[in-house]
């Protein structure tokens, strides 16, 4: 376990990831107001297979390092149709957001297993906490599966949540991704840079109210990090959720949500509460949730690797490592 120092972003005004943005933004409304939802999928993938053609090194590189953990090599593992399905979901996420504000509205068939599991932990009357793995469909789909179940959630969140972490993203862009979110929050608690003190003790008052606390599962913030061990290999993962799971006495539940192979479906399944001790040593117990997070997502991402966001950061660990991320 480490300390994150505390410190400030230095955000850029603007950022190539801003002019990445502003072409694909509007080309990807376009697509969900012209196309049904079930040709997004092939439509998203022959705009990368076209720019596969060309500099496109990231999906060949996480194709590399899936292939790896996955202990798969060709001809089982095809290398490029991974890399093209990779960054083809890593566009089309953004499509649901954008369709679930313009007109009709998003209207994806999502399933919510486990709901009796959330459930049983909000009858407790602490709360609970939502910890939700980074796949690729999983921040609005996971959110509307539990407030149409009838669970208020209070989402913690960060302000380079959505296209870009640039000044100009946070201010103008990121707004159109979290616009579809915020319908299905009871709210939403945005860390300041540097100081997550402030936002946790709300999300405090939020387990108090008996509310659902939902953080996504990852290692690009939180100042507490611990170093787990994935597909054999270490990968750092921020230790907010059992962290405030362990101050309030609420339950801790992995959640994770993925397309199925038809890409007609998003199933949101809420798994077993991971236990987090409530006595002992603390940096101990919340390395011990980590790890069995760790052990708990590794079956989803074998079954879906495609849909995972988080091949960058296998493999390293580290103040370098979790900076860079």
């Amino acid at each position: 376990m480490r300390r994150r120092p505390v410190f400030r972003y230095d955000r850029p005004r603007f950022s190539i990831q801003d002019l990445q943005a502003l072409a694909e933004i509007p080309a990807l409304a376009l697509m969900a107001l012209a196309l049904p939802e079930r040709r997004w999928r092939d439509a998203c993938r022959w705009i990368e297979s076209v720019k596969s053609r060309g500099t496109w090194a990231e999906p060949r590189r996480v194709a590399a390092t899936a292939a790896g953990a996955l202990g798969l090599a060709a001809p089982a593992f095809d290398a490029g149709r991974f890399a093209v399905v990779y960054a083809a979901n890593r566009i089309e996420q953004f499509t649901p957001g954008l369709r679930d504000v313009l007109p009709g509205g998003w209207r994806a068939t999502i399933v919510l297993d486990g709901e009796r599991r959330l459930a049983d932990a909000r009858a407790g009357g602490r709360g609970a906490i939502v910890w939700v793995a980074p796949f690729a469909f999983a921040s609005l789909a996971a959110k509307r599966a539990i407030a149409q179940a009838g669970h208020p959630i209070s989402h913690v969140s960060r302000p380079g949540h959505g296209y870009s972490t640039s000044r100009f993203g946070v201010a103008v862009l990121n707004p159109l991704r979290v616009a579809a979110e915020n319908r299905w929050l009871a709210e939403r608690l945005v860390i300041p840079e540097g100081h997550a003190g402030n936002i946790m003790m709300r999300a405090q008052r939020a387990l108090r109210e008996n509310r659902v606390v939902s953080i996504t599962a990852g290692g690009w913030e939180g100042q507490r990090i611990a170093t787990v061990r994935l597909f054999g290999q270490p990968m750092d993962i921020a230790v907010g959720a059992p962290g405030l799971a362990r101050l309030a006495g609420a339950p801790l539940l992995p959640v994770f949500a993925v397309r199925d192979e038809s890409g007609d479906t998003i199933r949101v399944v809420v798994d077993e509460p991971i236990p987090v001790a409530a006595d002992g040593d603390r940096d101990i117990a919340l390395e011990a949730a980590a790890q069995a997070y760790a052990s708990r997502v590794e079956p989803w991402i074998r079954r879906h690797p495609d849909q995972w966001r988080e091949w960058n950061s296998l493999g390293r660990s580290g103040p370098e490592a979790t900076t860079a991320t």
